[in-house]
């Protein structure tokens, strides 16, 4: 197999997070993450992601932060890798390409995103191999919409990075291709920036993909799923009216009643803590007092991300730095994830 592809040199992609508006949890579909429900989010520009990818004997994988410290991989971690690889090629082969992708890979990530806390780095990272194993394939080159479903089968929040600035992913049938992104707006249209305050480093002890497959245990899931539609329909108005107002009451009402979700499922996930819940009323007070234009939100993790305007960014970075004891990442809307 490896003669086959042996004038393909090692190819380098490159991704960053994105955060949710509307949320994603919950499957209808765990082995291929097939989202339960729609979602939105804005592509953020930065903590990134870059992974490099070569022919290779047998699988290996090798991880490093962003000091360059190599991370040992847990045999979790390898397994989902291999996973992510194996379905992509049963995609491939619903559009007859899986022939045109090698039997193996190396696989080295470097990333600058803290894991399991919130933020979103196993989109980044599926992205990104999303990108470089379309970059593989011979012949004609996979639209954007292949290379969502490829980073959807490995994170499913990953669908939302193979465009830029605001993206929705949405369901269209049932299989194995059936969810994948489409762009709202671009991050031309609107550039708001994002704030993340992160209270607690400590990696989360059930991860996202177990979350989700329990999500309809909760008593309250069947009732989210069915405002879902209006809420998609309320964000994406906001998004394409810049109605930053209607963007703020839509978005912290479905983080907040996401997180109930969680909480009542079984077993019950607690994922924000009490720094958390401080960050919140303080940000609340403080846009009450100086009308700014700033809204929270929070994913799988403690981090709180504070989505404002450029007319806002001043103040909402004041408050970030006065914040004790939580690291600061600086973002703003980004682009597709791509090679590099």
């Amino acid at each position: 197999m490896l003669a086959a592809f042996a004038d393909t040199s090692m190819i380098h992609a490159h991704s960053s997070p994105n955060i949710a508006l509307i949320k994603y949890w919950g499957n209808r579909n765990n082995e291929w993450r097939l989202p339960a429900a729609d979602s939105v989010s804005m592509v953020l520009d930065f903590p990134t992601v870059r992974v490099a990818i070569e022919l290779a004997e047998k699988i290996s994988v090798q991880s490093y932060d962003h000091d360059g410290v190599e991370k040992p991989q847990s045999d979790a971690s390898i397994a989902r890798l291999e996973k992510h690889y194996a379905l992509s090629k049963e995609f491939l082969r619903t559009i007859g390409r899986d022939e045109e992708l090698p039997e193996n890979v190396s696989i080295v990530i470097h990333s600058g995103v803290p894991p399991a806390i919130g933020i979103a780095s196993s989109a980044a990272v599926f992205s990104c191999l999303a990108e470089a194993y379309g970059a593989l394939v011979k012949g004609d080159a996979l639209s954007r919409k292949e290379i969502s479903i490829l980073g959807r089968l490995g994170a499913g929040s990953g669908a939302r990075n193979s465009f830029g600035g605001y993206v929705a992913l949405e369901n269209h049938g049932e299989g194995i291709g059936s969810a994948y992104g489409r762009q709202i707006a671009s991050e031309q249209d609107w550039m708001l920036h994002d704030i993340i305050l992160v209270p607690d480093q400590k990696e989360k002890k059930v991860g996202s993909t177990e979350g989700h497959a329990k999500a309809a245990t909760s008593p309250l899931f069947a009732k989210r799923l069915n405002e879902i539609p209006r809420r998609m329909q309320e964000c994406i108005s906001a998004l394409e009216t810049k109605d930053f107002e209607k963007l703020r009451k839509v978005s912290e009402e479905d983080a907040l009643e996401m997180h109930r979700v969680m909480q009542t499922q079984t077993p019950s996930l607690q994922y924000l803590s009490n720094a958390t819940h401080r960050i919140i009323r303080d940000i609340e007070r403080l846009r009450k007092s100086d009308k700014l234009n700033v809204l929270y939100t929070m994913d799988a993790g403690p981090t709180v991300h504070l989505i404002c305007t450029g007319d806002s960014l001043a103040a909402v970075v004041a408050f970030a730095e006065a914040q004790k004891d939580c690291i600061i990442f600086k973002a703003k809307t980004g682009g597709a994830s791509h090679l590099s």
